[in-house]
């Protein structure tokens, strides 16, 4: 699909291995890194049956919580995809993924030196950060130290906080998650880095509610494109749930529990305008 004024979607859909090599040596695990430099650019989270070993220099805490965190994510994403944190510890601290020509979803910045990365490699303007506090402090993330360096190289750092694993947290977080991503691909002012902790769940989901209710493209569409990007496993429920909440315009409507599956798979034009000024009423909030 060529570019369109809104960059919701261009010609930077192409195919995730596309110009991309394994680098395959003993000491490291298996990852997907770019021709060019030493970094994760795309996705590094492989699915559980691929083997990655984890690496051998984690200290026991780093990788309890990582096994902590994969068993969450798999029993409630129902997601065989696992997150790495101790990658960080030898190559660039985040992986993700381009979505469209100024959208990124991946995995939350580590360190200081991840913001200059984004700035500097990325040209990325904005930063959604998703996390909890307690997901913050979960992996020992120092957030001042980020947010401090995103002032100092003019990055506009925001948060729109979500329960993980929790699909009614973020059925009801996702308008004013999306209003703040709207925005920002609105001002122009370069790329929006979308994250949560691994980029599997809440930041996807977040990308692909504003490709539905902001692209004119269907749930469905959406999440294929996202998806085929980025492998992973946002809870769609939830998407389709928030767009029923912002498109109700009846207080007598059929509960949305009660509708069947592909109900608000896709909206009328008259609902994707309704939701989009609502969405944008949220701007501030």
């Amino acid at each position: 699909m060529g570019a369109v004024s809104n960059g919701c979607f261009s010609s930077v859909f192409t195919s995730p291995l596309e110009n991309e090599v394994f680098l395959k040596e003993k000491s490291f695990p298996r990852l997907l890194v770019s021709n060019k430099f030493l970094k994760v650019n795309k996705i590094s989270c492989r699915k559980s049956e691929s083997g990655i070993q984890e690496n051998p220099t984690s200290n026991r805490s780093s990788k309890n919580n990582m096994e902590e965190y994969n068993i969450a994510m798999k029993k409630m994403m129902r997601s065989p995809y696992e997150y790495h944190h101790d990658l960080g510890e030898w190559i660039l601290g985040m992986n993700y993924t381009h979505i469209t020509n100024n959208l990124i979803v991946g995995s939350q910045p580590q360190k200081p030196e991840d913001i200059d990365h984004l700035k500097q490699e990325e040209k990325v303007a904005y930063i959604l950060n998703l996390q909890q506090d307690k997901d913050i402090e979960f992996w020992g993330i120092n957030l001042q130290s980020i947010v401090k360096r995103c002032k100092e190289t003019g990055i506009r750092h925001m948060r729109r906080p979500a329960r993980d694993f929790d699909p009614d947290s973020l059925r009801s977080g996702l308008p004013k998650a999306v209003s703040s991503l709207e925005w920002a691909i609105s001002e122009g002012k370069g790329k929006v880095y979308v994250h949560c902790t691994a980029g599997l769940g809440r930041a996807p989901a977040v990308a692909i509610a504003y490709m539905f209710w902001f692209c004119g493209v269907d749930l469905k569409t959406a999440y294929d494109r996202l998806t085929s990007k980025r492998p992973c496993g946002p809870n769609k429920r939830a998407i389709r749930g928030a767009t029923y909440d912002l498109a109700k315009n009846d207080p007598w409507k059929e509960p949305f529990e009660s509708l069947p599956d592909y109900a608000f798979e896709n909206i009328a034009d008259w609902e994707r305008n309704l939701i989009q000024g609502r969405v944008r009423g949220l701007r501030g909030t």
